[in-house]
């Protein structure tokens, strides 16, 4: 376990959302996710824990009228402002995306039903790859559980203000495990070793996550699919979430295949090339939120993925 004092008092800062943000959409896609986040006791705030895994700090964001107030524990104030634009993608020009929207018979009307919801970044690559690994052909609650007990067995976690946050366990915590700890926590032997790999190479900083969000999308995808145990939907989940490209239509994961059934764009037995020519044609550069919104509309409607 990492433990690291962080300052009893937060720096503190405002940033300005662009037009297209909602705070409350964001809230309702957080609240979905099994990030390293909690909510405040007073239900306004969301606290992160963020940066680097080998030294996290914690990150507070509160909506305050046409401004959002920024706090962070063992950051700057610079620090936290970029934080929290990227956490909520809000340097993501999304209108191009919505203009894309109402040209679609799939998904139009969701650029008015979930207006100003953006994509929810992780601080690291490593992070990701780690939140998609364990997910790899789980549900949401099976993965979750799996999340919690590896989290617990790890003890990653840091507190401020008597608010206790998960954050993701380092690569040394993950190597001090070992394959019997992993295992012990519901973990299969290949995710055990998958884990472990990326432990090690996050340990040889192979997971830029500039040069992987530069990179043009394929390679970026053959670069994480040659890592051990990682796939082409767990290389797209992590550079969709850890790399925050806007370009990563993830065609072969179940809840995408399941909308675009149920929505009338494609059959579900549909080839997997079959459903990313139909984003390619659809929504050009933006797979990434039309990923995301297939999965909101598939939740919110809830009776679609029966």
């Amino acid at each position: 376990m990492v433990e690291r004092l962080l300052p009893l008092h937060p720096s503190v800062t405002r940033i300005t959302p662009p037009r297209l943000a909602s705070f409350r959409a964001a809230w309702s896609q957080l609240e979905f996710s099994s990030r390293s986040l909690v909510f405040a006791r007073d239900g306004a705030e969301v606290l992160r824990s963020w940066g680097d895994p080998d030294a996290p700090w914690i990150l507070g964001v509160q909506e305050t009228g046409s401004t959002w107030r920024v706090r962070a524990w063992g950051a700057s104030a610079a620090e936290a402002r970029a934080a929290a634009r990227t956490l909520f993608s809000l340097d993501h020009p999304i209108e191009e995306f919505y203009r894309q929207v109402r040209a679609d018979p799939t998904l139009r009307g969701t650029e008015r039903r979930f207006r100003g919801l953006r994509l929810p970044q992780d601080p690291s690559v490593y992070e990701a790859l780690l939140h998609s690994i364990v997910g790899q052909q789980l549900s949401v609650v099976a993965a979750n559980t799996i999340k919690g007990r590896l989290l617990a067995a790890a003890e990653s976690r840091v507190a401020v203000e008597g608010v206790v946050l998960p954050r993701v366990p380092t690569p040394d915590e993950m190597i001090a495990l070992g394959p019997i700890g992993l295992r012990a926590v519901g973990l299969s032997r290949a995710k055990t070793t998958a884990l472990l790999s990326l432990a090690r190479r996050q340990h040889d900083g192979a997971f830029d996550r500039g040069a992987l969000e530069r990179a043009p999308r394929e390679e970026a995808i053959e670069r994480l699919d040659a890592e051990p145990g990682v796939g082409r939907w767990t290389a797209q989940n992590a550079l969709l979430r850890g790399a925050g490209r806007t370009d990563m239509f993830v065609a072969g994961d179940l809840g995408v295949r399941v909308a675009l059934d149920a929505y009338g764009a494609l059959p579900r037995s549909a080839p997997e090339e079959e459903a990313r020519a139909w984003a390619e044609q659809r929504f050009p550069g933006w797979g990434s939120y039309a990923t995301l919104y297939l999965w909101r509309r598939l939740v919110a409607d809830g009776a679609a993925a029966d």
